[in-house]
């Protein structure tokens, strides 16, 4: 297949976009980008793991990117796309998939490494459980943490009145906190991303169950300057997790947005494919990519 050539993952309705970019006989990186993005922001990261060795699909997700499907989508039925896509990875000749992702979609990546027994590791880059309590800290209701219930209630209720009601990423995040720390250059690449999420799928975000058995070897990644997901939030999520192994890895710098750094992307992407040969799956280093800024 040509490197960015997308493709239907399943038959479903619900089926998700992959973009695959191939790489003969790797061990194919399943990605999901993170909080209202697409694969074409995280173009940088996706061309660093192809050259690291690997076969690469980005997910176009439900109400995300080129998927057709722009509402509807709840946190389980994005995580449900991206285990169908796993499995038409698998029919379709990839025999050994690991599962990536940032920020929102690190959450993703913790949750399918959880809900998956087929996955081979997964890497998540800033992930948390949302049910923690001091998971509320990330937004712009941290003095309620200790309220978080009756908050929730209150946002249970609104979604199911009002399920499609947009809600504008300023409103429940500082996007301070996310450019805070950053190391320049960042490529946010050529993607149209969302300007809101409807409320239902947020209520199901900040209600959703992720489980902390997982049944794959796992790596943490997190920039130690992060302002949204902090030292503190990180370890509590990282003293959660039970896995065959598990591994804590700390950035020296680049805030939130480090992985979309050209020192960060090639520093997880080279990581993941050592520790992916690491258990026996196969990585291909016989190709040159060309590395586009």
């Amino acid at each position: 297949m040509p490197a960015g050539e997308l493709i239907r993952a399943g038959i479903s309705k619900n089926a998700p976009l992959l973009e695959l970019l191939p790489n003969d006989g790797a061990c194919c990186v399943l990605f999901y980008p993170g909080t209202m993005l697409e694969p074409a922001h995280y173009k940088l990261l996706l061309l660093s793991l192809r050259e690291a060795g690997f076969s690469v699909a980005g997910l176009h997700l439900a109400g995300h990117g080129l998927c057709r499907r722009k509402s509807g989508f709840t946190f389980e039925s994005l995580l449900a796309q991206g285990l169908e896509a796993e499995k038409w990875l698998h029919r379709n000749g990839y025999a050994h998939v690991v599962v990536c992702g940032h920020s929102q979609g690190g959450i993703l990546t913790l949750a399918h490494a959880g809900a998956s027994s087929t996955i081979g590791a997964a890497f998540a880059i800033s992930a948390i459980f949302p049910r923690m309590a001091s998971a509320i800290e990330l937004t712009r209701f941290a003095r309620l943490a200790h309220m978080r219930e009756w908050l929730m209630n209150i946002i249970r209720s609104l979604a199911a009145k009002m399920p499609r009601l947009p809600i504008p990423m300023p409103v429940y995040l500082n996007a301070g906190r996310i450019l805070r720390g950053r190391e320049l250059p960042v490529y946010l690449g050529t993607g149209k991303g969302r300007i809101s999420y409807p409320l239902q799928f947020l209520a199901s975000l900040f209600d959703a169950f992720v489980s902390p058995v997982l049944h794959c070897p796992f790596w943490l990644f997190n920039a130690i300057n992060d302002d949204l997901f902090t030292e503190k939030l990180i370890k509590e999520t990282f003293a959660l997790i039970q896995a065959p192994v598990k591994k804590l890895v700390w950035l020296d710098n680049g805030g939130h947005l480090a992985p979309l750094t050209p020192r960060f992307a090639n520093f997880i992407a080279r990581y993941a494919a050592a520790a992916t040969a690491g258990l026996a799956m196969p990585i291909n280093l016989t190709l040159r990519h060309c590395h586009a800024a």
